[in-house]
């Protein structure tokens, strides 16, 4: 596949785009198949390189066909390249040329500005500087990677693909292991090993392999602090008596894996908000501190070094459910009990509904105080077993 792309960027080079012909350009020509055509070749020959198979033609600016409205075979333009097809073709051959240039140089401002379709302008750059451009074209796909990457914010989902690309380049090369990748590795990383490709169904509660899928978080999800209280628990419905009538086998490394997901978009929700509260409230100084060190190491206690208002550091531990307010549960390691027992200023931040578009926030101090000791169950799931070995 790569020795096709080098072909077609030595055979379509600066000097033969400003002789190409319009026919050796549109897609739709019966061309004799010896002939290279610059926009079928980017889509079907160099597919495996980033698919923009999918949407209409009027993606290349001009193309030779029909519509569903207008059967008549044809050349065909968008309106705002020109007047007729062959004016079309002018400018968007000269659009071709400036994103080259552009795209040579790294000037981002440019490529954005560039009036070619974000998906054709973005196969063509990471064709011809391949180890500069990301190969992911589709703004949903974008969208998905940001998110399930955590690296997404309100502001980054609205800018331009070509910012959204970047975002993840940069992630990738911040990355100590991924920095040594090459931008086409790395895009066929997030397709095939993680996030991988987004799915396309719905939510299913009788899908048998619904732990090991990726979780699906909307775009701009907007959190919201709540306020609750711990209510008497019916201890009875956990008691061993129920539990021996329904004794499953649970696979508590599943439920981690299932689990980490989700706990990390929690604590990116909760960062989020305690960045805005900070700065909504004068504190940009406070706000430029807050730190996710759950990203640094799990030996801290606790997920996020936040600030009250008067700058004193706030301890928080977030935990995160799928579930509605009302009966839920979570896990908790002896490290991070023993912290939020010994220091203070910790909170317990438990994200609800984390999947959905309005997550709810519930933050508590001191939870496992007394006060609240008679209202909540806690049972022991794991143990850390060591030992030492001879040889008979």
């Amino acid at each position: 596949m790569h020795s096709q792309r080098i072909s077609f960027v030595n055979f379509f080079n600066e000097k033969k785009i400003r002789s190409m012909e319009i026919d050796e350009f549109v897609s739709g020509t019966t061309l004799p198949k010896e002939r290279p055509n610059f926009c079928n070749t980017l889509e079907r020959q160099l597919d495996g390189l980033g698919k923009i198979i999918g949407s209409t033609a009027f993606k290349f600016g001009v193309y030779y066909g029909q519509r569903k409205s207008d059967s008549v075979i044809k050349y065909r333009h968008t309106k705002k390249f020109g007047d007729n097809h062959l004016q079309a073709f002018e400018n968007v051959r000269n659009e071709i040329l400036s994103l080259l240039e552009a795209g040579k140089s790294q000037d981002i401002k440019k490529i954005v500005s560039n009036k070619l379709s974000t998906m054709f302008k973005g196969k063509i750059l990471s064709s011809y500087y391949p180890e500069r451009y990301l190969n992911v074209f589709s703004d949903e796909h974008l969208d998905f990677f940001l998110i399930q990457l955590d690296i997404d914010s309100k502001e980054l989902i609205k800018r331009n693909p070509v910012i959204k690309r970047e975002a993840l380049l940069e992630f990738k090369n911040q990355d100590p292991i991924m920095v040594n990748w090459s931008v086409d590795l790395f895009g066929n990383f997030l397709y095939t090993e993680y996030p991988g490709r987004p799915p396309k169904r719905k939510e299913n509660r009788n899908d048998i392999l619904a732990d090991y899928r990726t979780p699906l978080f909307p775009t701009n999800q907007k959190a919201e602090f709540i306020e609750l209280d711990l209510d008497f628990l019916d201890i009875s419905k956990n008691s061993n008596k129920s539990n021996e009538k329904k004794r499953v086998k649970i696979d508590y490394e599943q439920e981690n894996r299932r689990l980490r997901k989700l706990g990390d978009r929690g604590e990116k929700l909760v960062f989020d908000e305690e960045v805005r509260f900070l700065k909504g409230n004068g504190r940009t100084d406070l706000a430029e501190k807050v730190q996710r060190v759950s990203l640094i190491s799990d030996s801290y206690g606790y997920d996020i070094l936040s600030f009250e208002l008067d700058g004193t550091p706030k301890y928080i531990e977030v935990k995160t459910t799928t579930s509605k307010i009302g009966r839920t549960s979570f896990y908790i390691s002896s490290n991070e009990l023993e912290v939020s027992k010994s220091i203070e200023n910790y909170y317990f931040y438990i994200v609800f509904e984390v999947k959905s578009a309005f997550p709810k926030i519930w933050k508590v101090k001191d939870m496992f105080q007394p006060k609240y000791r008679d209202k909540m169950l806690i049972e022991p799931v794991n143990y850390k077993v060591l030992i030492k070995t001879i040889e008979l």
